[in-house]
């Protein structure tokens, strides 16, 4: 291992700069109500295209970690959740600023991001290159089955909405055979259109059932009185030391690893963590009557836990190749635009840009730190943006970052088109995550399928006949399958205890 060549990547000062200014970007998007994190991290995509592999990711990123902990901004000031990730954050942080203490709530969520963030990178780091040692052995047949395991992961991110987390995994792997079949270089779905030789790219995609959509949605409140003005909030300067908060460590701790082994889990999230997070605070608290009602330690929890899913969504992606949830999914277009695919063999084939990630994302999750301590109390006025003023912005950054991809308006009018389709599926409730992921995924998948049917003659049992592929399989189907049976079994119980009654 060159470490001379990690250490000089990771502290070039384009490297710095990118990790800063996708710091900077993430918490003012992820501070804005209604604007996810992957929404963050799609609007910037474009922008990485002609960067160097490593700045590239390092914007992406800080964007990632930025929007995190950006969304509890607006949870404690105004009791909106910038993003899901603040969905706890909200309980105890809204009624501890109306106390006069949202500079100690700030801070306090500042200080719980920043460790939980630095305790997922070390797992990271330390978790990573062993599951890769393992993964070196697969060969088509595991990858497809992993493939098969990403899918049920896309559904299951639909929660309760399986039937529609399947119509999007099914519009994903259509959109994905667009264009010039790689195996026999046949056209597909092309329509007589050069434009779609090299299929539909799933960045463009991304931009506009992300971006655009959300400027549609938000546009209905443009022509409603309320919908011209900001949000009000008041911030009183912090007076509570990282002390007074470092002494709730258990907390810290078991909420980081609760983080880290969630997020390791496709289809989960940081969302999931923060409530589990906070829950478990409270009933492992001697005093659960103080949680509800201005807590430190009810934000504490949900953000160490939140941030704490950041390194370890990428443990699937970069050894795997299989996206935790959707802002890794957009991540990991960004590393197919780069030719980067994600894998087992990424680390013994381009071990010293793992590396280069790995120690960036620590850095970043630092810097996330030091621009909360100086700038938080501007970056208050973010909630101040008058809609009017932003999405005219957010437009036009999404058409420049479309055209940019490979500078033809064809793909603007593609996100143009996708904005209006995602326009149509955010209002009747279809979720997003499952069709990007199976878009990214859908060529690997068909590829590694081909080329196991080829090994095998046309024979499926090449999927049985593996033991590492079986399980992967059988994994995928128990998790596709187990949120009916529990659901089930819920009934039943229910049915029982009304009969003893």
């Amino acid at each position: 291992m060159d470490w001379g060549s990690v250490f000089s990547s990771i502290f070039s000062p384009m490297s710095l700069l990118m990790m800063n200014v996708g710091m900077a970007a993430g918490i003012i998007i992820g501070a804005l109500p209604g604007l996810n994190t992957v929404f963050a991290i799609a609007v910037l995509l474009p922008i990485t295209f002609g960067m160097e592999s490593t700045q590239g990711m390092y914007l992406l990123l800080g964007t990632y970690c930025g929007a995190v902990f950006g969304g509890s901004i607006t949870a404690i000031l105004v009791n909106t959740p910038g993003t899901p990730a603040a969905c706890a954050t909200v309980f105890d942080g809204y009624p501890l600023a109306q106390k006069g203490r949202a500079g100690d709530a700030l801070k306090t969520a500042l200080v719980a991001s920043t460790v939980g963030g630095v305790i997922s990178c070390l797992s990271l780091i330390f978790l990573a290159p062993q599951l890769a040692k393992v993964a070196l052995s697969f060969q088509a047949p595991e990858f497809f089955a992993l493939c098969i395991f990403g899918m049920s992961a896309a559904i299951g991110i639909a929660g309760d909405k399986i039937l529609k987390g399947l119509v999007m995994v099914v519009l994903g792997l259509f959109l994905s055979t667009v264009g010039i079949d790689s195996t026999e270089g046949i056209q597909r779905f092309m329509f007589g259109n050069a434009h779609l030789l090299a299929g539909i790219k799933p960045v463009t995609v991304m931009l506009g059932i992300f971006a655009l959509s959300e400027i549609l949605v938000k546009c209905k409140e443009v022509v409603r009185p309320e919908g011209t003005g900001s949000i009000k909030v008041n911030y009183q300067k912090a007076t509570i030391r990282v002390t007074e908060i470092l002494k709730y460590w258990k907390t810290l701790l078991r909420s980081s690893i609760f983080g880290i082994i969630i997020g390791a889990v496709p289809g989960t999230g940081s969302a999931i963590t923060a409530m589990l997070s906070y829950n478990e605070a409270r009933r492992a608290s001697k005093h659960p009557e103080e949680f509800g009602q201005g807590c430190i330690e009810g934000i504490v929890a949900p953000e160490s836990g939140n941030n704490a899913t950041t390194g370890a969504t990428l443990i699937p992606l970069l050894t795997l190749g299989i996206p935790g949830d959707a802002a890794v999914a957009v991540l990991l277009g960004a590393l197919t635009m780069q030719n980067i695919i994600p894998g087992p063999s990424l680390f013994a084939s381009n071990n010293i840009w793992v590396y280069c990630i790995m120690g960036g994302l620590m850095l970043i999750n630092i810097f996330m730190f030091i621009q909360g301590s100086v700038f938080i109390k501007a970056l208050v006025n973010i909630v101040k943006v008058p809609v009017v003023i932003l999405l005219p912005c957010i437009l036009m950054l999404s058409t420049i970052g479309s055209f940019a991809i490979s500078n033809v308006i064809f793909d603007v009018s593609v996100m143009l088109v996708f904005g209006l389709i995602g326009y149509f599926m955010k209002t009747n409730d279809f979720p997003f995550p499952p069709l990007i992921i199976a878009l990214v995924l859908g060529n690997y998948m068909e590829t590694n399928l081909r080329r196991s049917l080829i090994l095998s003659k046309g024979s499926v049992a090449i999927f049985f006949t593996r033991p590492i592929c079986t399980v992967i399989l059988v994994v995928a189907i128990l998790s596709l399958v187990y949120p009916a049976i529990k659901s089930m079994i819920g009934k039943v119980r229910m049915v029982k205890s009304a009969g003893s009654n």
